[in-house]
C-alpha cells in the first residue's frame, strides 16, 4: 500500500518538479518534503499540505484526502454534491426559474429556512393552480 510520502513523490515527479524547485514553490523546506516523501517523518499539518499544494498547483483537498484528513468516500459524496449544486445554478442560469418543476422535482425545498414536507409541497401547488387559473 502507498505511503503519503510515495504518493507526494509521484505527484511530484508528474508535475516535472524537483524537491529543490517544490520547496522553493511552496515555501517548505526541501529537507523536510524528502523526508516525509522517504517517510521519515509523518503527515504533514495541514497548513503545510496547504502550502505543498500551492507549490504543485492543485487543489488542497487533493492532499487533504491523500493524507487521510478527509475520508475519500465523503470526498467524493462531497464533490457530486457541489457538482450537482454548480449544474443547476447553471441551468438557472440558462433559463427561469420554472416552478412548476420545482414543485414537481424530488430536489429539497425550503420556505425561510425550513425544509417543506411532500404534503405541504403539493399544497402549495394546490393553492398556486386555484390562484392562477383562467
Amino acid at each position: 500500500m502507498n505511503t503519503f510520502g510515495e504518493k507526494l513523490r509521484k505527484l511530484r515527479k508528474e508535475k516535472g518538479l524537483t524537491i529543490r524547485k517544490l520547496g522553493e514553490l511552496s515555501g517548505v523546506a526541501h529537507s523536510y518534503l524528502s523526508q516525509v516523501e522517504t517517510g521519515k517523518r509523518g503527515i504533514p499539518k495541514v497548513e503545510t499540505l496547504e502550502k505543498i499544494a500551492a507549490g504543485l498547483n492543485i487543489p488542497s483537498i487533493d492532499l487533504l484526502v491523500q493524507a487521510g484528513y478527509i475520508d475519500p468516500e465523503e470526498y467524493v459524496k462531497m464533490k457530486n454534491e457541489r457538482d450537482d449544486i454548480e449544474e443547476s445554478i447553471a441551468r438557472q442560469k440558462q433559463k427561469p426559474y420554472d416552478l412548476d418543476f420545482l414543485l414537481l422535482s424530488s430536489h429539497p425545498l425550503y420556505y425561510q429556512d425550513r425544509l417543506l414536507t411532500k404534503e405541504e409541497i403539493s399544497k402549495i401547488k394546490s393553492l398556486i393552480d386555484i390562484v392562477l387559473k383562467d
